[in-house]
C-alpha cells in the first residue's frame, strides 16, 4: 500500500510509516537490493521480519535513498552515506523510518497488557504511576527505546540510566545518564489503533548530573 503516514517534524526531520499488508514478492518490487540485503534476508526465518525489512527499504526509496545508502556500525546503529541521521523501527504490521539533521531515534510498539508484567524491568519505581493504561506503559517503553537508538551507545540501561519525564506535556523528555553526564531528548508522540510511537531527538547539550535510583 502507499505510505501510511508522512509526518514533518522540526529540525528538518521527517517520519515515514508503512502499513505492511503486502507479501514479500510485492514488497521486493521497485527496489534493487544489495548483496548484503539479500544475505540478511536469507538469514531471516520469520516472514514478518522479512516483510518488515523490505518495507523499510521501500520507505528508504520513498525518501530518495537506495538500499546501498544505508549502512550499520558495530553497535548496529544505522547510518546514511550523506551524513544525515536515520532511525528504523518495525512492529508487527507497521514499519517506520525517521530522517533528520540531529541525532534521533524512533520506536513503534504494539500496545499489549503484557507490558505491565515487565514494567519493573525497564521502569524505575518513580516512573511506575498507578493505574497506568497499556498505552501509557507502552509509550514509556517507546520513549526509552527511541532514546537508546538516538544515542547508539552500549551499556545504557533502560531501568537505571533512562527516565521518562513530562509525560503529560506535549513533548515528553527522556533524561539519560551517560558517562557522568545527563542528556535530554525531546519526544514527539504518535498513536493509532493499538500502536504507540515515539520519536526522540537530541536537541540539548549534556549537563553534569546523575539520576537517583528509587529501585
Amino acid at each position: 500500500m502507499p505510505i501510511y503516514k508522512k509526518i514533518d517534524v522540526p529540525y528538518n526531520t521527517q517520519i515515514l510509516v508503512w502499513h505492511i499488508t503486502e507479501n514479500e514478492t510485492v514488497l521486493r518490487k521497485g527496489i534493487e537490493l544489495t548483496n548484503l540485503c539479500v544475505n540478511r534476508l536469507s538469514q531471516m526465518k520469520s516472514n514478518v521480519h522479512r516483510c518488515g525489512f523490505l518495507s523499510v527499504r521501500q520507505l528508504l526509496a520513498a525518501a530518495g535513498y537506495t538500499p546501498s545508502a544505508l549502512h550499520y556500525d558495530d553497535f548496529g546503529k544505522p547510518h546514511l552515506t550523506d551524513g544525515r541521521f536515520i532511525s528504523i523501527t518495525h512492529s508487527h504490521q507497521f514499519a517506520a523510518i525517521a530522517i533528520g539533521d540531529k541525532p534521533l531515534g524512533i520506536d513503534i510498539e504494539k500496545e499489549r497488557p503484557k507490558v505491565h508484567r515487565i514494567a519493573s524491568r525497564f521502569l524505575d519505581v518513580s516512573e511506575r504511576t498507578p493505574n497506568a493504561t497499556d498505552r501509557i506503559r507502552t509509550t514509556q517503553w517507546c520513549i526509552k527505546e527511541a532514546a537508546y537508538k538516538a544515542l547508539g551507545k552500549k551499556g545504557v540501561s533502560f531501568l537505571h540510566d533512562i527516565r521518562t519525564t513530562n509525560l503529560d506535556s506535549e513533548y515528553p523528555v527522556a533524561v539519560v545518564n551517560l558517562n557522568q553526564k545527563t542528556i535530554k531528548l525531546k519526544n514527539w508522540l504518535y498513536f493509532w489503533e493499538h500502536f504507540s510511537c515515539a520519536l526522540a531527538i537530541k536537541t540539548a547539550y549534556p549537563w553534569k548530573f546523575r539520576l537517583k535510583s528509587h529501585s
